[in-house]
């Protein structure tokens, strides 16, 4: 009888410390994974540019290269369009910091009537495979740019419409951290509307 006694009063504590270390671990409260933020570094005046703290020191560079040449009383547009056309490639192809296969980089590069269709290209193309990382928890392999070389710059003119922009074609090479197959040798053509120089057409080999 006393045995019995004992062996349902081992039974009832066991299941009350089990029921105990079952509510702890069910209930336990969750970390929340912290979200990604940007946060914006430099603004150009009276420009779209701006230069955010998760950009990488070879846009950076050419950021602050851009800034001193637009604060200028009189602008050199052909380095301007060659300015632009780096910071359009290295923002572009350097994925591993961009948020997912949304965060395009590089818009604010692209003539104002070709964003849509340049971002939509971009998304089915280059960043379709991109997973998000609006955790901080990808471990997908992306490329990250370190140098972009303009190889050769020529004056050239844009038909938009029934107006003739003044326009430049820049060829360039892509030089990236690690080759993991992305585009290497590109053609651009850019124009300038009004004070700016934005990109309409991006050309692969």
């Amino acid at each position: 009888m006393k045995k019995k006694i004992i062996i349902s009063i081992l039974i009832v504590v066991i299941l009350i410390i089990g029921g105990l270390v079952a509510y702890k671990l069910f209930h336990k409260k969750e970390e929340v994974p912290e979200v990604k933020t940007i946060e914006v570094l430099d603004k150009i005046t009276n420009y779209e540019y701006h230069l955010e703290d998760r950009d990488n020191e070879i846009y950076k560079d050419n950021f602050l290269k851009l800034k001193d040449l637009l604060e200028k009383e009189e602008i050199d547009y052909q380095e301007y369009a060659s300015l632009i056309a780096k910071l359009f490639l290295i923002d572009l192809y350097t994925i591993e910091n961009k948020i997912s296969k949304y965060d395009i980089g590089s818009l604010e590069f692209i003539y104002p009537e070709e964003k849509e269709k340049f971002q939509k290209k971009v998304m089915d193309t280059i960043y379709k495979l991109v997973e998000d990382n609006s955790f901080n928890t990808r471990k997908q392999e992306l490329p990250v740019v370190k140098d972009v070389e303009v190889t050769d710059i020529n004056n050239t003119k844009y038909k938009k419409g029934e107006v003739n922009l003044e326009g430049y074609k820049v060829s360039a090479t892509i030089y990236y951290q690690k080759d993991l197959g992305y585009d290497k040798k590109v053609d651009l053509t850019l124009v300038k509307d009004e004070n700016k120089v934005y990109v309409v057409n991006l050309v692969t080999d």
